[in-house]
Parts: structure tokens; sequence; C-alpha cells
């Protein structure tokens, strides 16, 4: 069986350039397996800057954090998609980049936001940790983290971080794609704004 560890620096500073609490870590991690045949997956918190921490953290981590703690709300969903995606180049096949946990379910988000959040953290390989109670969760909830074709999505083999291809503008209308192993491409039509829009993709920006 797999066991998974989060390891939170819970507000520390002053880290050296290379985290060597984490380095023990996943040397212990690795021990256990040589000992007991258990695979350990180890989460971090966090690695936010490409140039810094993204030169090494994926050696070391399945998945580490990018942003701060996420919120239920539109806005705070927003910021953390933002700031996953500076990291897009440092994801790779078993390595995750990690925007926080799903609220899908969780009051403060709309019907239409928790389906854009779920869909958008599938384009983006985020790993799908479920924030919402699994014991009181109702039929939509249940239908919006079950749904197969955008999971489908998540698990694909290519195993590449989808990014947004068109630059943000006045409108709130963005483009996001995400390449599949099949050659074909994930495209999400986001609108981050409150009112409906009409949004068209390119596709010389799909690619």
């Amino acid at each position: 069986f797999c066991v998974f560890f989060e390891i939170d620096n819970c507000h520390g500073r002053h880290h050296p350039h290379i985290n060597t609490s984490w380095i023990l870590f996943k040397e212990g991690f690795d021990k256990c397996k040589q000992q007991t045949g258990h695979t350990v997956k180890m989460g971090v918190s966090s690695c936010r800057t490409v140039r810094g921490c993204g030169q090494y953290v994926a050696s070391l981590a399945t998945l580490w954090r990018t942003t701060t703690d996420i919120q239920a709300n539109w806005q705070s969903i927003l910021s953390n998609l933002d700031r996953n995606n500076a990291m897009a180049s440092i994801a790779k096949p078993g390595h995750y980049n990690d925007p926080d946990m799903l609220q899908v379910g969780n009051p403060g988000l709309s019907l239409s936001e928790a389906r854009a959040h779920f869909s958008l953290w599938n384009i983006v390989m985020a790993p799908l940790l479920a924030g919402n109670s699994i014991l009181n969760m109702d039929n939509m909830t249940l239908s919006i983290l079950t749904a197969p074709e955008v999971l489908a999505i998540n698990k694909d083999s290519l195993g590449k971080q989808g990014s947004r291809v068109t630059p943000s503008n006045s409108t709130g209308s963005e483009v996001w794609t995400r390449p599949l192993s099949d050659g074909s491409v994930a495209v999400a039509l986001l609108n981050r704004g409150a009112q409906e829009m009409l949004i068209s993709a390119r596709f010389q920006d799909i690619g």
C-alpha cells in the first residue's frame, strides 16, 4: 500500500536554499520502502519560486504547495490558480504543483464556481484532495467530484500540467489548455467575472 505524508513548515522562515529537512525526510521514507516495501509519498509546504526550491523540489517530493491556504470563495480560488500557473514548468509525471485542496461542497461557492474550480484543478494536474465533509456530501457535490470525463484529464499519462494560453484581459475571459497523451488537447474556457459572457478559443492558441 501507499502512505502519504504532508511536511508543513508552519510558517517557518530562513530555510537554506536547499531545505535540508526535506532531504532528511526523503531519505527516511526511502529507507522505509526498502525495509517494508511500502511506498511513501511526500508533500511539502511550500515551494513558490521556479528559480529557488523549484530547481530541486521535484527530486524530493511528490507534490508541493505553491500557494497560500485556499478559502471557499471565488477570489481565493483564482488567486491560487494564478500562483500555481507560475510554477507550471516544474511539474512532471509523478510530481505535482499543489494549489491546495478542493473547496467543492463547502459553503461559499456557487454551483458554477464549484464546477469551474474542479475543472481547472484537473486542467492544471493538481492533486485532487477533497476539502469538504465526505460524510455530509450531497449528490451534486458527489457528481462534480466524480465526473469521469473530467477526472480522465487529471489522470492522463502524459503528465504535463496545463496552463493559461491567453493573456489576462479586462473582460475576465481566459483560455486554459492541457496537452494529452493521445495528441489531443483539453480546453477550459474561464470566465473570471460575475456576468455571463461568450468566450471563444482560436486554434492557434490551443496548439
